[in-house]
C-alpha cells in the first residue's frame, strides 16, 4: 500500500510545480507587459517657465514620460494645449494641467483680469536688484518717491498688488528701466498712472500669505533722521480672554472745518504739510503731527464747523453749506465721503471722495476725486480747490451766501481731523 502512494505523491508534486510555474509566467508577464505600457503613457508638461497671461506656443511646452496615475486634468497631447492662456504660472517640467488653462468663472474672464479690476504697467526705475525674483503671481506693495522740491518724499501707494507680469525693460533716455504689469483697483489706476508719468517707482516684494495692509503714512526725507521709527504691534492687539459680548468696532469722530481762504493756502502753510499736496482736481495734503487746524486759519474765516461720527470701515458724508438746482433741475453743491479704517497706535488711513456738482452751460457737470490719506489719532488733513480758478468765488458765494466777502483769491478750505475713541461694543444682530 504505502509502495503505490509513493508514485503518487511524485506525480501531485510534479503536476503542482508544474502548475505553479505556468501561472508565476502569465501573471508576472501581465505585470510587466502593464507596467510597460504605463511607462509608454506622456504627459505635456513645461518646456521653460510660464508666467501667468500667456498665450503658450509649441515651444513652450513639451511632453514627457508618466508613471502611475495622470495627474487630474493632464494633457497628453501638445497641439490640445497651444493657443491656451496660462491662468496659473508654470516652471520647468511642471505638468500642464486644465485648472492651469482654464479660468474659475469668480476670477476673472479671459484669462487674467478679474471682474472690476484693471491691468496696469508700471517702470520700476528702483528695484532693479529684485527683478530676478519677482514672477507673476506674486504679491507687491508699491513706492512712489518725489525728488522734486528740496524735501523728497517717499509714499506707499498700492499695497498687496498682484503681479500679473515681468516684462524686459524699456529705455527711458537714463537706462533701461524693467516693466511690471500689475492687479489694480480701477480708483488706484489713475494714481498709478500718474505717479509712473512723474515719479519714481519701487516695488516691496511680500510673502505669500501676507495679506495685512498696514497705516503707512507718506514720510519726508526729513523725518528719517528727526522722527523715532514705530514700535509696537501694527494691528490692535487681541483683547483679553473672556465673555464675549459681541464684535466690537473702534469709533472715529471727525471734526470738520469749513474756512474761507487764500487760494494760496497750500503755498502759504507748506512748512506745515507732511509733503507737498496731491495734484489733482482737488487739492489734499497732511498737516504735520502736532500742527492743528487753528494754526493754518484765522477765526474770522471759519464759516462752519461739525462733528461727525463713524465706525470703523463705516462712510460717512460732509454735506459742504447749501445746494442749489442748475438750469435743468439737477441738484448742485459739494458732499465729502470720508472711510476710516483703523490701524495700531492710533494710525488711520482715511478714503476722502470729495464730489462738486457745478452748473455747466445748460446742465450740469459733476467732478469727483478718490484719493487715500494716511494719518495719525488727531492729525489734520485739508482739502481745497473744489472748483477751478475762476469758479472759486462763486462757490463760496453758492454754497454759504451773503455771508462771503467779494475776492478772487479766496478759496473753500476743508479741515478734517479724524480722533480715535475707545473701541464700542456692537448688539449681536
Amino acid at each position: 500500500m504505502k509502495r503505490n502512494l509513493v508514485p503518487l505523491l511524485g506525480i501531485a508534486f510534479v503536476v503542482a510545480v508544474a502548475t505553479t510555474g505556468i501561472f508565476y509566467g502569465l501573471f508576472v508577464g501581465r505585470l510587466r507587459d502593464s507596467e510597460a505600457s504605463a511607462a509608454k503613457r506622456t504627459i505635456v508638461v513645461a518646456a521653460r517657465p510660464i508666467d501667468r497671461g500667456r498665450q503658450v506656443g509649441a515651444a513652450d511646452l513639451k511632453l514627457s514620460p508618466w508613471s502611475g496615475a495622470l495627474p487630474p486634468g493632464a494633457y497628453q497631447r501638445v497641439e490640445d494645449v497651444v493657443g491656451k492662456t496660462i491662468y496659473r504660472a508654470a516652471l520647468e517640467n511642471e505638468p500642464i494641467t486644465e485648472d492651469r488653462t482654464v479660468v474659475e468663472e469668480s476670477k476673472g474672464e479671459r484669462g487674467v483680469i478679474a471682474k472690476g479690476m484693471r491691468a496696469i504697467s508700471v517702470r520700476v526705475s528702483e528695484s532693479n536688484g529684485l527683478m530676478p525674483f519677482l514672477r507673476a503671481g506674486h504679491r507687491v506693495d508699491l513706492q512712489v518717491v518725489n525728488l522734486r522740491g528740496d524735501d523728497p518724499v517717499v509714499r506707499t501707494l498700492l499695497q498687496n498688488a498682484e503681479v500679473l507680469s515681468v516684462q524686459g525693460a524699456e529705455n527711458n533716455g537714463q537706462g533701461m528701466v524693467p516693466l511690471v504689469n500689475l492687479l489694480v483697483d480701477p480708483r488706484d489706476a489713475d494714481r498709478v498712472a500718474l505717479a509712473d508719468s512723474a515719479a519714481r517707482i519701487r516695488l516691496l516684494l511680500r510673502n505669500q500669505t501676507d495679506e495685512e495692509h498696514l497705516a503707512r503714512p507718506a514720510m519726508a526725507f526729513r523725518q528719517v533722521f528727526t522722527e523715532p521709527l514705530p514700535r509696537g504691534p501694527a494691528v490692535p492687539p487681541a483683547l483679553a480672554p473672556g465673555p464675549d459680548p459681541g464684535p466690537s468696532v473702534a469709533r472715529v469722530d471727525f471734526e470738520v472745518k469749513l474756512v474761507s481762504g487764500r487760494a494760496s493756502f497750500f503755498e502759504d502753510n507748506l512748512t506745515r504739510l507732511t509733503g507737498p499736496p496731491q495734484e489733482a482736481a482737488v487739492r489734499i495734503a497732511a498737516l504735520q503731527r502736532g500742527v492743528g487746524s487753528d494754526a493754518v486759519m484765522r477765526p474770522q474765516e471759519l464759516l462752519s464747523r461739525e462733528t461727525l461720527r463713524a465706525a470703523d470701515q463705516g462712510a460717512v458724508t460732509v454735506r459742504a453749506g447749501s445746494s442749489w438746482k442748475a438750469a435743468n433741475g439737477n441738484a448742485c453743491g459739494l458732499r465729502i465721503q470720508l472711510l476710516p479704517r483703523v490701524g495700531g497706535n492710533g494710525a488711520i488711513r482715511l478714503r476722502v471722495e470729495p464730489e462738486m456738482t457745478m452748473e455747466w452751460g445748460q446742465g450740469s457737470t459733476t467732478r469727483r476725486v478718490v484719493a487715500d490719506v494716511d494719518l495719525t489719532d488727531g492729525q489734520t488733513m485739508a482739502l481745497s480747490g473744489f472748483g477751478r480758478a475762476a469758479e472759486s468765488a462763486t462757490l463760496l458765494q453758492k454754497i454759504f451766501g451773503g455771508r462771503i466777502n467779494p475776492g478772487a483769491s479766496q478759496d473753500l478750505i476743508v479741515l478734517i481731523t479724524p480722533r480715535v475713541m475707545s473701541p464700542v461694543v456692537q448688539a449681536a444682530r
